[in-house]
């Protein structure tokens, strides 16, 4: 695992558990995001990590122009800010939500909106929201190759799903989005490129599908952190990873990237068990990624040995396994997963390299 080193000035003058942000790697991650991919048109970056209008401009004036989000609420910002292109990565199927994202459409024509569907009820329930002003969308066939999350399963289902598509007049089929979620923590490189593999030839089924029978294609919209860079350079394929501009330490289990994590929770230690030889810091699960397992809702920076045993809302417990750390000491917190850490603050402090606070970022699409 990378992780690089850190410092923070004057941590006491900073009230704990807090988020920081360096600002150098995400210019260095958005720097190499840009060496893997041959075009910023080439990727649809998820806007859900990092919530920032800040950072947000700084991946538009990288050449940014499409984003992809997960809430009305990112889709709104998105849309104020500078993007040209908002896919909402998540079906719609509520009423009130729908005449949201309609009235969305409505105040910012100059963008394009898009949406994905894998049901009769998705499908239906967009058609009747758009007849109430005569809109038109296109949407992705949402496709689930193996995460079992959202979507319908390759095969002459998803076949069928995509030729319904094309029966609503105000509806235009556009390609396949897949999160190939079933390639999460999975270091195995091999393991990885096995499933990219098998989605290539889901995907490729449908676009020949597609041609062959003349309903509208355009492009693939693909992968999440753990597979972006695994799939090949062609003109329908666009890749959209989220975690990389942030990164974190589940994903620096990948020996093959270089992304730095650029995210950090400082915190505090605040009790301690020799008996245990566990110390109890203030990074509660209220502060860091609490959807992953335990040990691997942080790692703390520096301590290598030191593992995570249990957190409560406001407290961490940390198993020393020979680690040198004090009661009042200071700790810096690498998050196992950037999205979830990043969501339960307001806003981030943003560092230089040496340690100095240099200003903060707001987190402008956080929903609560």
């Amino acid at each position: 695992m990378k992780i690089a080193n850190y410092e923070i000035k004057r941590p006491d003058q900073l009230e704990t558990p807090v988020l920081i942000v360096y600002e150098h790697l995400v210019k260095k991650n958005i720097s190499e995001i840009l060496k893997i991919a041959s075009s910023p048109n080439k990727i649809i970056p998820h806007f859900k990590t990092h919530k920032s209008i800040q950072v947000l401009r700084m991946q538009i004036s990288s050449g940014f122009r499409s984003f992809k989000c997960a809430t009305l609420k990112e889709a709104e910002v998105l849309a104020a800010n500078g993007a040209s292109e908002v896919l909402l990565a998540y079906p719609i199927i509520h009423p009130k939500k729908l005449k949201r994202f309609i009235k969305l459409i409505n105040n910012f024509p100059d963008v394009n909106f898009k949406l994905i569907v894998g049901t009769p009820q998705h499908l239906e329930a967009l058609s009747s929201a758009l007849k109430s002003n005569d809109s038109e969308i296109g949407v992705y066939l949402d496709l689930d190759t193996g995460m079992r999350r959202t979507g319908i399963q390759p095969g002459q289902e998803a076949l069928e799903m995509y030729t319904k598509i094309s029966q609503y007049s105000n509806i235009v089929s556009l390609g396949v989005h897949v999160f190939d979620g079933q390639a999460l923590y999975k270091p195995d490189l091999k393991e990885r490129k096995k499933i990219v593999s098998e989605t290539l030839k889901s995907i490729d089924q449908i676009w020949e599908y597609a041609q062959k029978n003349n309903l509208n294609i355009s492009d693939h919209v693909v992968a999440g952190s753990w597979t972006f860079h695994l799939y090949p350079e062609r003109t329908n394929i666009r890749i959209s990873p989220g975690t990389w501009i942030y990164w974190d330490s589940r994903n620096a289990t990948m020996e093959e990237l270089n992304f730095g994590i650029a995210a950090i929770v400082l915190g505090q230690v605040i009790d301690h068990d020799p008996e245990k030889d566990t110390i109890t810091t203030d990074i509660g699960s209220k502060a860091c990624s609490p959807d992953q397992p335990t040990e691997h809702r942080f790692k703390l920076i520096g301590h290598p040995k030191a593992v995570v045993t249990s957190q409560s809302e406001e407290h961490g417990v940390i198993k020393l396994n020979g680690e040198k750390i004090s009661i009042g000491d200071y700790v810096l917190a690498a998050p196992g997963h950037a999205c979830t850490a990043v969501v339960k603050y307001p806003y981030s402090l943003v560092s230089d390299p040496s340690g100095e606070i240099i200003g903060k970022y707001n987190h402008d699409a956080r929903d609560h």
